[in-house]
């Protein structure tokens, strides 16, 4: 059974949030006074394609997946999210609706902000509002590099990159390098944008070379600097 989630944690939890890592921990404690968390049983579906999005919902523990129905009632796997993952903040601010539907991969807690309560709050205090511009802008920018590399760079590159970011997503890729993360090949193929089976060649290639080691959706990197032989602008990233 999942534990109940104290203010503290909720603090301590947003503190470390990518997107609110520029706030101050009195601006942490604002927002954190807006969440609710929130449970969800395996396959329990948090909202539905088309549907009005009327929160921002962080992954505290457990996991979710995003699936799309198509137009002939097949369903496809879009994403996996994972602690520390968000969604539903572009939906909140652009009036769009949903486009895939969300649900529970296994029992998880979610952080969850109204769209009511942190419109209030961002009106109101224009220092918060412009600390997460400035983080969205740096997101925007990322995200297009990520494209132009995509475009450029080729699977081992894009692969060794994007280990290197799950394994230390926000320090020296040295860090904490050989502590295993729950990876799927698929979960790897959606992000690179290539096949299961190109993803499984990659990682067999780097497997070979003493790079990684992998175990049942997870993948250690036992050899980081093997992996940034691949990548020329490491530190531009």
């Amino acid at each position: 059974m999942l534990k109940k989630v104290s203010g503290a944690q909720i603090e301590a939890f947003l503190s470390d949030f990518g997107p609110f890592e520029l706030l101050d921990p009195r601006q942490i404690k604002v927002l954190a006074r807006l969440v609710t968390p929130r449970r969800l049983h395996t396959n329990q579906i948090l909202w539905l394609q088309g549907q009005q999005v009327t929160h921002f919902t962080i992954v505290y523990a457990g996991a979710l997946r995003s699936v799309r129905r198509t137009a002939a009632g097949a369903e496809k796997l879009v994403s996996t999210l994972e602690t520390g993952q968000h969604f539903g903040l572009a939906e909140m601010i652009t009036g769009a609706t949903a486009a895939v539907t969300i649900m529970a991969s296994r029992d998880s807690t979610l952080l969850s902000m109204s769209q009511t309560a942190l419109k209030r709050e961002l009106l109101s205090n224009a220092e918060i509002s412009y600390r997460l511009m400035q983080t969205m802008a740096r997101a925007i920018f990322s995200l297009t590099r990520e494209l132009e590399r995509a475009s450029f760079e080729n699977v081992h590159t894009r692969l060794a990159r994007l280990l290197l970011k799950k394994v230390s997503p926000r320090h020296s890729p040295l860090a904490g390098a050989k502590a295993p993360r729950r990876l799927s090949h698929a979960d790897l193929a959606l992000q690179v944008g290539v096949s299961r089976e190109t993803v499984s060649r990659v990682l067999a290639d780097f497997k070979k070379k003493g790079i990684i080691q992998t175990g049942y959706r997870s993948i250690s990197v036992l050899n980081p600097d093997g992996l940034m032989t691949y990548i020329d602008d490491y530190d531009q990233w």
